[in-house]
């Protein structure tokens, strides 16, 4: 390819990726006229369809963490990424059987308002604070991880696009509240799909162009697929790789998951502003449904690339070249405009995930701390002021902590699992455990939280228990000082608060009836997707080979089609029936 094509390829990549920060930020803009009322910023009036708030969900546990982190797993490993994968389905299914009802009827703004209620205020305000902490990290860790796949297919440094993406994401956050939250979230799904399907289709014709299947059975490292692979060997160079995960290691991830993913603030915040508690368990099961499939159809390329390509594309026991596999495996088998769509569908999935994680840290700063203690009778306009300026304050606390990592070159896997760790099972195993299990004293949370903080604490700088054991034994702490502490004795006040609580979450929320009053969210949807097809379609005008030309046309025409069926369609509005 010579150096002309090259910077057309670059060129047209970055017209697809500007154009789609462009697109979504004027869905901020178009949501702001909206946001009148307090209620409409932070909760969206409890008028999110199911059908939108589950798609946010599944996108908002979705970032490009999975194509970085995880990626590099599946090309390193093989059958362990892909198992790994798995889990979030099941962990949607349990939540939509267990919890959705429950947390519908509480109707929260933010998480931490239950906790005061079940617990008491200094519970309330400690995971406040600290959950939001986490997320500051969390946050941070995955705008870093998008941003490295980003560089891999732009060739832009990591650091000039953690800041870019940063500012993107607070624009169009801080505008149109969560409302423009959902639709960028509904947007941000077609898009990532129409990316990933033609990567897995190409990536298994691939196959057959360059082999048979046979061919390409035979050719696939001892061990990489099957689980446990403790047998496997390096393609590159036969290098050998040491025991690989086993069932535990497995079987705690998934557990992990369903802690991680049902204890999320933004996976709650959706099922509580859904109009029914019928319409909540909806959602969180096309949560379940839509995680099916997508760890072979999102990560099966990168198992392939593998297997037929090996140390030409990515040195298979170098961690840092392993992350950059699926940018890699894109920029071989895709058209520049495609990859461009690849690269706003990494965008996209992250996004989604720092959008909803921003607009819940927004929420309960404004709920805990500023309406608490210090505007009690602040107005509405006050309280949409305070919640936009909250958001850059923690885009931009977030974008510093995605540059440190950078810049100190952390393991970003490994940095996740010490945040699990350290942070997120002492904070989530109470938050569910609360609305399940009624005994306990009211600082129990409180004592598990810093029982369990401690032991991992303890652990990581003087046991040093492999992370498997650890999770178990984190979750088996947290559980026993929660549940143990009601034998420390219920005062009378306490134990009827309790009741009253359980008794709440015995009946079905009544929701008012009301007008939505903004306009479908499949519509305006469609009209962005019409934007985005229009683009797509200008590209196959420029000068490239005639099966990308094709491919790019088929593209555009999806996107043309899907748009049109949005914005003519009256159904699924959303209203709760």
């Amino acid at each position: 390819m010579s150096k002309g094509s090259i910077d057309q390829s670059q060129v047209m990549i970055w017209l697809v990726v500007l154009a789609y920060m462009a697109v979504i930020t004027g869905a901020g803009a178009y949501y702001a006229r909206y946001m009148k009322t307090a209620d409409a910023y932070f909760k969206a009036g409890n008028r999110i369809p199911w059908w939108a708030a589950g798609i946010s969900m599944y996108m908002s546990n979705f970032t490009a963490y999975t194509f970085v982190a995880i990626a590099s797993l599946v090309y390193m490993r093989g059958m362990p990424g892909l198992l790994l994968e798995t889990g979030p389905a099941l962990s949607f299914a349990l939540g939509a059987v267990f919890l959705a009802h429950r947390w519908h009827r509480l109707n929260l703004t933010s998480p931490p308002e239950y906790l005061e209620a079940r617990f008491n205020p200094a519970t309330r305000q400690a995971y406040s604070l600290l959950g939001n902490l986490s997320r500051f990290i969390a946050s941070g860790i995955r705008l870093l991880a998008m941003c490295k796949f980003l560089e891999s297919v732009t060739g832009m440094p990591t650091e000039i696009m953690i800041v870019v993406t940063a500012l993107v994401v607070i624009f169009y956050t801080v505008m149109g509240g969560l409302w423009a939250v959902i639709v960028t979230d509904v947007l941000q799904f077609v898009i990532l799909f129409l990316a990933v399907i033609p990567m897995f289709i190409l990536s298994v014709a691939s196959i057959f162009i360059e082999g048979s299947w046979a061919e390409f059975v035979a050719a696939i490292p001892q061990g990489y697929a099957s689980f446990p692979n403790t047998s496997l060997l390096a393609a590159y160079g036969g290098v050998p790789i040491e025991a690989g995960p086993q069932w535990g290691w497995l079987l705690v991830f998934w557990f992990s998951y369903f802690f991680d993913y049902n204890g999320d603030w933004g996976v709650i915040q959706r099922m509580c502003c859904t109009p029914t508690e019928r319409d909540a368990k909806k959602a969180i099961w096309l949560s379940a449904i839509l995680s099916l499939p997508h760890a072979f159809l999102l990560l099966g390329c990168c198992f392939v690339a593998r297997v037929l390509w090996g140390a030409d594309i990515a040195d298979p026991t170098n961690v840092q070249e392993a992350e950059l596999i699926y940018g890699r495996v894109a920029l071989r088998l895709l058209p520049a405009g495609l990859i461009g769509i690849v690269a706003a569908a990494m965008f996209s999935a992250t996004m989604s995930t720092l959008t909803v994680a921003w607009a819940v840290q927004s929420t309960s700063f404004v709920n805990d701390v500023w309406k608490r203690f210090l505007r009690k009778d602040a107005s509405d306009r006050e309280m949409i002021l305070v919640g936009r300026v909250s958001v850059v304050v923690v885009g931009l606390v977030a974008m510093a902590v995605a540059l440190a990592v950078a810049i100190t070159e952390t393991d970003i896997f490994g940095l996740a699992q010490s945040l699990i760790s350290l942070l997120v099972t002492p904070m989530i195993v109470p938050l569910l455990f609360g609305i399940l299990i009624p005994y306990s004293h009211r600082y129990g949370a409180l004592m598990a939280l810093i029982g369990t903080f401690s032991f991992g604490m303890l652990n990581k700088f003087l046991f040093q228990i492999p992370f498997e054991r650890e999770i178990l034994l984190s979750v088996s702490i947290c559980l026993v000082i929660l549940v143990g502490s009601g034998l420390l004795g219920r005062d009378e006040e306490y134990k009827q608060r309790v009741e009253a609580f359980f008794d709440r979450m015995r009946r079905p929320r009544v929701v008012e009836d009301g007008v939505v009053e903004v306009p479908s969210p499949l519509r305006v949807v469609g009209a962005f997707m019409l934007l985005i097809g229009a683009l797509v379609l200008l590209l196959t005008l420029t000068s490239q080979p005639l099966l990308d030309r094709m491919v790019t046309l088929g593209a555009s025409m999806v996107l043309l089609v899907i748009g049109l069926m949005m914005r003519r369609s009256p159904a699924l509005e959303g209203k709760g029936e």
